[in-house]
């Protein structure tokens, strides 16, 4: 009797034993991939609901609370000002405003949200933020999260291109578009081009478009 209440004694160990070490694997393993959903935009959207355009390159940032989320704050260098930038220059600086970020230790992350990595350079399709709020004066915000955001390499060739990173936002076509019609997603029209490329096109399709 003595003997087979150990062996059920054991058992029950292996058993919670086998579960803590479950449940330890999991609190380690890596969550699944997120993601936020929107509709995909193309240039001509992009060129549409933004203010300005800039071949911009983030110098520094900053993070703070605003209305209980975390709030980015990133000085961008424009390096071009490629469409109605309101009067500013080559050489000038903005501010763009993105969700998420880090403060005293806590970070908050926005799927889909623009990604804006310093001293690496980007197309970028901004517009004013809606007046009021607490939002830092003058601040622009990315036009389609991470769709107005391209980013800028250098290539073997020493030519500046706009490639396509993966960005966690998924695109669904717009319902109110053919798809069989619908032009494609801006990053998938621009990537690959180089960068003066891009810039005319964007400076001819602004004002094709009507905009100053």
């Amino acid at each position: 009797m003595l003997r087979k209440a150990r062996l059920l004694l054991l058992a029950a160990t292996s058993t919670v034993a086998a579960g803590l070490i479950a449940l330890g694997a999991a609190a380690v393993a890596p969550h699944a991939a997120h993601a936020s959903t929107a509709i995909a935009l193309s240039v001509e959207d992009l060129v549409d609901r933004s203010e300005t355009v800039v071949v911009g390159i983030p110098k520094s940032k900053t993070s703070r609370w605003e209305g209980g989320r975390i709030i980015t704050y990133t000085t961008v260098a424009i390096d071009t000002a490629v469409a109605g930038a309101g009067g500013k220059k080559a050489g000038e600086s903005i501010v763009v405003r993105t969700l998420g970020g880090t403060v005293d230790g806590i970070g908050q992350i926005t799927h889909g949200e623009a990604v804006l990595p310093v001293d690496k350079p980007m197309v970028l399709f901004l517009r004013a933020m809606p007046p009021g709020g607490k939002a830092l004066a003058g601040a622009l915000t990315v036009t389609g999260m991470a769709q107005g955001a391209l980013a800028v390499e250098v290539g073997p060739d020493k030519v500046a291109r706009v490639i396509a990173r993966p960005v966690d936002l998924v695109l669904v076509p717009n319902a109110k578009v053919d798809p069989k019609t619908a032009p494609k997603p801006a990053a998938e029209t621009l990537a690959g081009k180089a960068l003066p490329t891009v810039v005319t096109e964007l400076r001819a399709l602004w004002a094709a478009r009507g905009k100053k």
